[in-house]
């Protein structure tokens, strides 16, 4: 999966009315020249001031500032929409990837990529590209309005503002790697301080306090390298239009001296110069919007090219009655080949460890495809069903159900179609054992923490019970955390018939009985 293209759904539009408001400024800027010298050959000649270039000359500055936040409004807007479309296509592609995937990335990870790395596809959609067409357009501008003023200005300072384009595209292009170095150093302390803050209390008592702040400290100071050696380069770059605006009107006033040209020119002049810095100085900062980009680019193109589930693949749906479940040849984690078929309306024991059982739960679940065999439910191989079929018709019982931070009517209701009213679903949950819970979180309009951590165990494993009753399986799944006394306990709750039911772990053999 690639990146969205830069100039999709409008953004292009978008860039060419940032282009059409930047030659108003243009052109507002060319008529204030022209309005300044009328001014000033007025003043020296004694006359009186032409009001209309008193008007011109504040008209313009107004229809300047109008469109230049005009512009930067819309650029704004573009970028918003280019992250919010590299956003929705990151978490589009980890939908889509196992989820053991997903859960081997570092601690921070997510975070890092949804947030550190949107500003810089932002800024660049944002201010760099529009800064950059605003200079493509005002600087030639400014340089025709210098030449129509007098052609000898525009003689003098082109050669000035070549050799600082030429500059400012070498210093730029120094900054792609040194901003890429300097992210990857932040993205290992980010990750870093994530990992190690949940345990700090742990890794003190641990007498690790003192080395893990030294581990830090290092990589710290190797950020700060690479942050001076980036800033250094990004401000010689920025530094360079002054350099060069100087170095300009030093020529304009000297040349229009010798070409006994009259302060009107000359001041009109130095007036289009003034103009001319401010683009300049912008196509600095495009360079380390361009290297922000990159960096961040790289990484979101490396996470857009990781491996999808095999899934979905026939969109076919479970037939009606019971669900026989297959495995042929299916190689787990440990090595373990399993070969195994579980009559529909039967509970079946797979005697497998954690790491197995969690393996072929998410298997089942859609979270994970075989690396090897496959699995049949009622002859159809599960990568051919469809998202909605598998959503409805396979669930799991197990301390750890999917869960968002919000109130706990939403953390029962997750995946479910039924929408009961609030006082059947609050008996519902007292009846599963979830009265304690009701109480202590102030109704269903409590709050659920992020992954649940104001829940007991049980209380996890009773909320997946509402669940299935809200939305009976044809096949449930209970986790190795469903022991016998609990799930003997849970026996009331479970469907009662036509559901087959596979118990991970806890048996010496594979058993079967009627459900």
């Amino acid at each position: 999966m690639a990146l969205p293209p830069l100039l999709d759904r409008g953004r292009g539009r978008g860039l060419a009315l940032v282009a059409a408001l930047t030659l108003v400024q243009g052109v507002a800027a060319g008529a204030a020249a022209f309005a300044t010298r009328a001014l000033f050959e007025a003043m020296q000649s004694g006359g009186a001031l032409p009001p209309i270039g008193l008007v011109v000359l504040g008209g313009a500055g107004g229809l300047i500032a109008t469109t230049r936040i005009a512009a930067r409004y819309l650029g704004e807007g573009i970028g918003q929409d280019y992250a919010r479309q590299i956003r929705a296509a990151l978490f589009e592609h980890a939908a889509h990837m196992p989820a053991s995937a997903v859960a081997e990335r570092r601690a921070g990870y997510m975070s890092l990529r949804f947030v550190g790395d949107m500003t810089a596809f932002r800024n660049w959609l944002g201010l760099g590209l529009p800064r950059l067409v605003a200079g493509a357009v005002l600087i030639p501008t400014m340089l025709v309005v210098l030449w129509l003023l007098n052609s000898v200005f525009a003689m003098a300072v082109v050669p000035v503002f070549g050799i600082t384009l030429f500059a400012i595209t070498l210093g730029g292009m120094r900054l792609i790697p040194l901003q890429r170095r300097l992210r990857v150093r932040r993205a290992r302390i980010a990750a870093d301080m994530a990992e190690r803050m949940p345990l700090a209390p742990q890794l003190d008592r641990l007498g690790r306090r003192g080395k893990e702040l030294a581990h830090l400290d290092k990589r710290t100071t190797a950020m700060i390298r690479a942050a001076l050696r980036h800033r250094l380069s990004a401000e010689t770059v920025n530094a360079l239009p002054d350099l060069a605006a100087g170095l300009a009107a030093a020529l304009v006033i000297l040349t229009g001296h010798r070409a006994g040209l009259g302060t009107g020119d000359i001041a009109a002049a130095l007036a289009v110069l003034g103009l001319l810095l401010s683009p300049l100085r912008d196509l600095g900062g495009v360079w380390n919007h361009r290297a922000a980009f990159r960096a961040a680019a790289i990484k979101a193109q490396a996470a857009l090219s990781r491996q999808k589930r095999d899934l979905y693949r026939a969109g076919q749906s479970l037939s009606k009655g019971t669900v026989d479940v297959t495995f042929e040849d299916v190689v787990l984690p440990s090595g373990q080949v399993l070969s195994l078929h579980a009559k529909g309306g039967t509970e079946t024991c797979l005697p497998i460890g954690e790491v197995d059982a969690k393996a072929v739960s998410d298997m089942l679940l859609g979270l994970e495809t075989p690396s090897a065999g496959r699995i049949l439910l009622s002859g159809v191989d599960l990568r051919d069903l469809s998202r909605g079929s598998l959503r409805r018709h396979v669930h799991s019982v197990s301390s750890s159900p999917e869960l968002l931070q919000g109130s706990l009517r939403r953390a029962l209701l997750m995946g479910c179609d039924t929408r009961p009213e609030d006082a059947t679903l609050e008996h519902l949950a007292r009846d599963v054992g979830l009265g304690p819970l009701l109480d202590r979180l102030g109704g269903l309009d409590g709050t659920v923490l992020e992954g649940g951590k104001n829940l007991t165990h049980t209380e996890r494993l009773a909320l997946g019970i509402v669940r299935i009753k809200l939305l009976p399986p044809k096949l449930l799944v209970l986790g190795l955390e469903v022991d016998d006394g609990l799930r003997m306990r849970l026996r009331g709750h479970l469907p009662k018939r036509g559901a087959t039911i596979l118990r991970l772990g806890g048996a010496e053999r594979y058993t079967s009985s009627a459900a």
